[in-house]
């Protein structure tokens, strides 16, 4: 043997050895996120289940707001938020299985005429509850469902669904105007305040409307949104502030939906333009958001399921951008810590992800119950 060879071969079989160590990580890395994407699918169909079981409303494809024990479905139907969610958590069943949800899906969506109405201004959207009752029209509401519209239209491809949604935006236009320099209003009855809930989900539906009808003017609004919601909401640390009032007082409290739609609406322009300032901006958001929300000793969200459930959504938003099964890994882990330590013996989850349930609950809200069944059944999908 050449002496002088030998170090090389020890080099070249170690390299060998790491490989093959490497190649089966990746593997096994692979089957675990398969099996938990599998978990994550029955978990999330289970809650679909145990919320059709509660919360289906007799004689109608309406949902009840809430759930209390010894009775039976009943009064009046959801909250539009609540009714959004869940219109959301149905879009992606119909994914996983269409044969199942997707005519599921087409009762809700025309159910859900019973709430939209014309308001002073002749034009239509969604109110909080079904009429007749007085006008009281939130635009963040609306557009929770203008989102689910979207889907619903991917998944069926009805595209009456398609103009539904862009019918809901030409709604939340309408309150556009100068004061603060830009922005959307949070409701239509009180021009009190812009909050980030209504400004970051607006920019969302735009892009997301921009993406199934290649119209110019939803790009435009989106960029407008994003530089105003940025300049007049953002907070140092990349967060988002919860709204400015029209005198320019500013509410800092922190809600983890309002940076998780922001976040969501960077990976989106980035999709779409591939500029790379959206990348580092979504990828700052995302740091300073596990920091703050996601709790390091359970991997917990630390937020009412109906904000955390957007935020883990966002999280995988930033995965699928740049590829690092780091902010997989945190969705993965904060619901597998719901599932295995915030549901109660009826199968209800706690409406907060950090707050173990000291005994079963006596009456549960739609809402909560319909956030979880999304984060199950989209951190299922690729």
């Amino acid at each position: 043997m050449n002496p002088t060879l030998y170090p090389a071969k020890i080099c070249l079989r170690t390299a060998y050895l790491l490989t093959a160590l490497l190649t089966l990580w990746l593997l096994s890395t692979r089957g675990s996120t398969q099996s938990q994407k599998s978990d994550f699918k029955a978990w999330g169909l289970e809650t679909l289940k145990h919320i059709e079981e509660d919360y289906a409303l007799p004689n109608s494809a309406l949902y009840a707001d809430e759930w209390k024990r010894g009775q039976k479905p009943e009064g009046s139907p959801a909250f539009m938020w609540g009714a959004g969610v869940q219109l959301s958590a149905l879009t992606a069943a119909t994914r996983i299985q269409p044969q199942v949800y997707k005519e599921r899906l087409k009762r809700f969506v025309s159910a859900l005429e019973v709430y939209w109405t014309l308001g002073d201004n002749n034009i239509g959207g969604y109110d909080v509850l079904p009429h007749p009752k007085p006008l009281d029209r939130y635009y963040d509401d609306n557009m929770w469902v203008g989102l689910a519209l979207v889907e619903a239209y991917e998944v069926t491809k009805d595209k009456a669904y398609r103009d539904k949604a862009e019918a809901v935006f030409a709604f939340i236009l309408t309150v556009e105007d100068d004061k603060l320099g830009g922005g959307i209003y949070w409701k239509e009855k009180e021009k009190t305040s812009k909050n980030t809930c209504s400004n970051a989900p607006a920019m969302v539906l735009a892009l997301r409307l921009f993406q199934v009808t290649h119209k110019q003017d939803y790009m435009d609004a989106a960029k407008r949104l994003y530089d105003w919601t940025n300049a007049h909401l953002q907070a140092p640390d990349g967060l988002f502030w919860d709204n400015i009032r029209v005198d320019g007082t500013i509410e800092k409290t922190k809600w983890s939906y309002n940076t998780a739609l922001m976040l969501r609406a960077n990976c989106l322009f980035y999709s779409l333009t591939h500029e790379k300032p959206y990348y580092e901006e979504a990828e700052r958001i995302a740091r300073s958001a596990a920091s703050y929300w996601v709790k390091v000793e359970t991997g917990a969200i630390a937020d009412d399921g109906a904000f955390a459930h957007l935020l883990a959504e966002a999280f995988l938003a930033v995965s699928e951008m740049d590829g690092k099964t780091y902010w997989r890994g945190l969705v993965d882990k904060a619901l597998t810590h719901l599932y295995t330590h915030l549901k109660d013996e009826d199968g209800h989850y706690s409406e907060h992800w950090n707050r173990l349930p000291t005994k079963p609950h006596d009456k549960v809200g739609l809402l909560s119950q319909a956030s979880v069944a999304r984060a199950f059944l989209r951190a299922s999908l690729k």
